[in-house]
This record gives structure tokens, C-alpha cells and sequence, in this order.
């Protein structure tokens, strides 16, 4: 039998490969001649960079560095500070060997043990978490019509989001900080990290306009050793990533990621440091989808002759709804009496713990560690650290019964009100991005094979049946137990609907 089949691709992103493994940090370094000796450690913090992911076969090898930034006392209670970069090269195997596909890899801080070996050398041990993800476009055919008179076919309309591709580019921002009218010149630099917010992705024709923020926090001493100095800057970027097959009806989730940070304060012609030079590279990430409606196949079946059909489960996915939006974290916080007198610097990391969704809401449960660098009452300098949890809540559209969600959340600033020496008043704000997909499963026909050679046994004496349906029962499986068509059954009944409302005899024609 010539059955002239149509068919077409539903295309989902499948991880290939997910591992999660701990990578230690083992490591000394001693102080450079321009800082003084160390009376007392403030605050040792590792924070993992990715510098470079190479796919090779069965090998996916990564390199990056711990950046240990060490802030401390020395003799004259002053506060000081440095930064180690600990070089790390992580290889994961694979099970076969993937040539495609997208890598992406997360590291996070465990946890860092210090030692002071002399009052100018640290002995450091830390671990970090490394996942790293291959993530690739899988296609499954499915068939979407078949034309020949004698084949019945239960068409409909699936209605999917459309995996285009993922894409990474690396972003160099060059710039200089200026300090503002009244603060006092640089006498050295204490710390400085920054996070990169995206504001905007928009879709043009095979290119992803992204725009976005690069907030950076500095804290100096100042040259006439004054307590220390904050500079807040916002810088702006955007870019232009290459995505074949996208178009202005497509969506786009965006993520930017500080890759490494280099801050250098500059001296003038006057003589005085009132600028930090600045070089960050970026990272962007950039994954895109479009929603379509394809037709599709549910069941088939020959009226004369036997038929095999396979069907097969289908994950698609469906964007319920795009998140961008700030969050507001607010928190008074308790300390012992006579902790603190002042606040020379206030900085936050935040984490997700988990994401759910429970009927139409959206769940993202988090911390955000407030780290302080403060004075005692004695103007001795202390460094406190604060976990507060918060919760997260976004109303969405649809309710969503399987639920897969990627979001991303970056403290972007703070600010704090002491209240006495025992509490602070603290207000983070998050950025709050991700995308919402409904996950669903259609049990589609992927291939159909009419034998001729085995036709379908008839009572050849019976031209009608008497069936007396149900209520709820459909026209299409009546017609197909009976080896008919549901347009005739629907026709000889006269039927509006393709399932019954009520219950009913009915006349099958045979």
C-alpha cells in the first residue's frame, strides 16, 4: 500500500552528561613586600572562576582559578588586604563521546580553613563544587499526516517551545572608576568584586541583542588613613550574539557571569590616586526559544487491513512565563550589646536552595550571606557574617504541572541603617531572572506499517450494529473497534460532538 507520509522534527534540549564532583584547594602563599605583616585574619574568601571549557571526545577538561582575597589587621589595627589566584584544571569522562552540544559549568564555594604560618605567610585549604553540563538539541520525528483513503487518522495540534540553540560569548569591559566630588584620594585598595546584570534580550533576525549592567563595588583606604571608602559604579554593556534560525517572535534567556576582575587604582598628574582602572572579561550565555504549533498524529488505523503503529512519548516543553524583576530582601539584624560602632563596608552573596511551583505560583526558596566589615566600640576593625533566608513568590498565568526552571538571582546593592551598637537594619535588592517552562508529554506516532498481506476478517452478512455507547465514549474509538470511519458513524447518528454527552444507541456501519 503506497502511504504517503509527512513527518517533521520536535526538537527538545536533552543533557547528555551531568557530574557534580568537589575540587580542593591546597595551597600557600606569602605577602608581597608592600604589605604589612599580619596581626589578625579578617576574612579569608574563595570565589571560583571558569576560565575555559574544552569538549574533546570523551573528555571534557576545564580550567579555572580560586580567587583567595584575604583582608586583614595589621599591628596598628589598620586594615589590609590581598589577592591569590590558586590555578585549577578539572577533566571530566564521559560515557561516549559527544562532538555537539553546549557546556556549562558551575562552581561554588564549600568551604576555606586559613592558617598563619608566619605573620606574613597563609596556608589556605578549601574545597569547591564544580557541575558541569553538556547539554545538545535532540529531534525525534514524528508523523504529522498520512494520505491514503483507507487510513484513519486522529490529527491535533501540539503546541511547543522550540529549542533554537545555546550560545556563549566572552565580553572584555575596559574602563576607568573616578571617585566623587569629595571623597578622599586612594591610598590602597582593600576590595572589590562585581556582578553582572542582564536588563534586556531582544530577538532580531538570527542575532540576540543583549543589555545589561555591570555593578561594581570598591572599598579603599583612603591616603589620609580615614576610616575606609566605598565607590558604587554601574557600567553598561550590551552585545550582539549570532544565533541561526531565530526571529522576533522567538524568546531568549540571558545569563552573564563575571569570569575575572582585575581593579587597579591610578595615579594622577597631581600626584594622588583618585581613579581605579578596571578590566573584566564576561561571560554570556544565551539560550533561545520559539513557541510554535505543529500537527500532529495521536492514532491511526486501516480500515482493510492490519496495522502496526509505534508510538512514542514525547517531552516537550512550553514557556509558561519569563521572569525579570528585582526582589526587595529586608532584615533587622541582632548582635551581641556593644558589637559595633560603625560600618566600613557591607557586600552579599546570594544562592538558591530550591525552586517549586505550587499551583499557579512560582517558589524560589534562597540565602543571602551579609558579610560586614565594621569597628568595636575600642575602633578595633571586626568582620561579622549574617545567613538570611527569604522566599521568593511570582504569580504566573497558567498553573504549571511539571515544572522545569533554571532562575538566577545577584544581589545588585544594599544598604543599612545601624540601630545602636547591637542591630542593623539591612535592605538587599536581587535580581531576580528565569524562564518558566510546563513541561509535557505527548505519546505520538513516530512510523505506520499497513500489511496488505493480512486484511482484516468482516462479517460480510452484517451491514449495521446496534451499540448502545456511553456517555463520555469517543466517536474515534467506536469507529475503530468496528473497523469503520468516525465520519460515517457521526454522519449515520448525525453526531456534532466527537465525544458523547449523554448515553446513546448508535448505528455502526460495517
Amino acid at each position: 500500500m503506497d502511504l504517503r507520509v509527512t513527518g517533521q522534527g520536535v526538537a527538545t534540549n536533552e543533557v547528555m552528561f551531568d557530574q557534580t564532583v568537589e575540587q580542593t584547594i591546597d595551597t600557600d602563599f606569602t605577602l608581597p613586600d608592600y604589605c604589612p605583616d599580619i596581626s589578625r585574619v579578617l576574612k579569608c574568601k574563595i570565589t571560583p572562576k571558569i576560565n575555559s571549557k574544552t569538549l574533546n571526545g570523551t573528555t571534557l577538561s576545564i580550567e579555572g582559578c580560586a580567587c583567595i582575597n584575604l583582608i586583614f589587621a595589621d599591628a596598628d589595627n589598620g586594615i589590609n588586604s590581598y589577592e591569590y589566584l590558586a590555578p585549577f584544571n578539572r577533566s571530566f569522562v564521559t560515557d561516549e563521546a559527544v562532538d555537539y552540544g553546549s557546556v556549562v559549568v558551575r562552581a561554588r564555594p564549600e568551604y576555606v580553613n586559613y592558617r598563619a604560618i608566619t605573620p606574613r605567610k597563609l596556608e589556605v585549604h578549601g574545597a569547591l563544587t564544580l557541575n558541569a553540563k553538556i547539554i545538545a538539541k535532540n529531534t525525534t520525528e514524528v508523523l504529522s499526516d498520512v494520505d491514503n483513503e483507507d487510513i484513519q487518522i486522529l490529527r491535533g495540534e501540539a503546541r511547543i517551545t522550540n529549542p533554537m540553540g545555546m550560545s556563549e560569548k566572552y565580553l572584555i569591559i575596559e574602563d576607568e572608576l573616578e571617585l566623587g566630588q569629595g571623597q578622599p584620594a586612594i591610598r590602597n585598595l582593600l576590595r572589590s568584586d562585581a556582578r553582572a546584570v542582564i536588563n534586556e534580550c531582544k530577538i532580531i533576525s538570527n542575532k540576540a541583542v543583549i543589555k545589561g549592567e555591570l555593578m561594581v563595588n570598591t572599598l579603599y583606604i583612603p591616603e589620609d588613613g580615614t576610616l575606609p571608602q566605598s565607590l558604587e559604579s554601574a557600567l553598561p554593556f550590551s552585545q550582539i550574539v549570532d544565533i541561526d534560525g531565530v526571529n522576533e517572535d522567538c524568546e531568549c534567556d540571558a545569563k552573564a557571569e563575571v569570569v575575572s576582575l582585575e581593579v587597579k587604582p591610578r595615579t594622577g598628574m597631581s600626584g594622588e590616586a583618585r581613579s581605579f582602572i578596571l578590566s573584566a572579561k564576561l561571560s554570556i550565555m544565551i539560550s533561545a526559544y520559539c513557541n510554535r504549533e505543529i500537527p500532529v498524529v495521536y492514532d491511526a488505523y486501516s480500515i482493510n487491513y492490519e496495522t502496526e503503529i509505534e508510538k512514542r512519548e514525547v517531552l516537550t516543553e512550553r514557556i509558561a512565563c519569563k521572569i525579570n524583576e528585582s526582589y526587595l530582601c529586608k532584615k533587622t539584624l541582632e548582635f551581641s550589646p556593644d558589637t559595633i560602632s560603625s560600618v566600613a563596608d557591607l557586600w552579599c552573596d546570594s544562592e538558591i536552595n530550591g525552586v517549586r511551583a505550587e499551583g499557579k505560583q512560582l517558589i524560589i526558596n534562597g540565602t543571602v550571606h551579609i558579610c560586614f566589615l565594621a569597628y568595636d566600640p575600642q575602633n578595633i576593625p571586626i568582620y561579622l557574617e549574617r545567613p538570611v533566608d527569604f522566599e521568593y513568590r511570582y504569580d504566573m498565568d497558567t498553573e504549571v504541572s511539571d515544572m522545569r526552571c533554571d532562575p538566577h538571582i545577584e544581589a545588585v546593592a544594599s544598604s543599612y541603617t545601624l540601630i545602636g551598637n547591637d542591630r542593623i537594619d539591612v535592605r538587599v535588592e536581587l535580581a531576580v531572572s528565569a524562564i518558566v517552562f510546563d513541561v509535557i508529554r505527548l505519546p505520538l506516532i513516530v512510523s505506520i506499517n499497513v500489511d496488505e498481506n493480512k486484511p482484516k476478517a468482516k462479517d460480510e452478512t452484517t451491514s449495521l450494529v446496534i451499540y448502545y455507547a456511553d456517555a463520555g465514549e469517543r466517536v474515534w474509538d467506536i469507529a475503530k473497534r468496528y473497523n469503520t470511519s468516525p465520519s460515517r458513524v457521526s454522519e449515520m447518528n448525525a453526531l456534532k460532538d466527537e465525544v458523547l454527552q449523554a448515553s446513546k444507541m448508535l448505528l455502526i456501519p460495517c
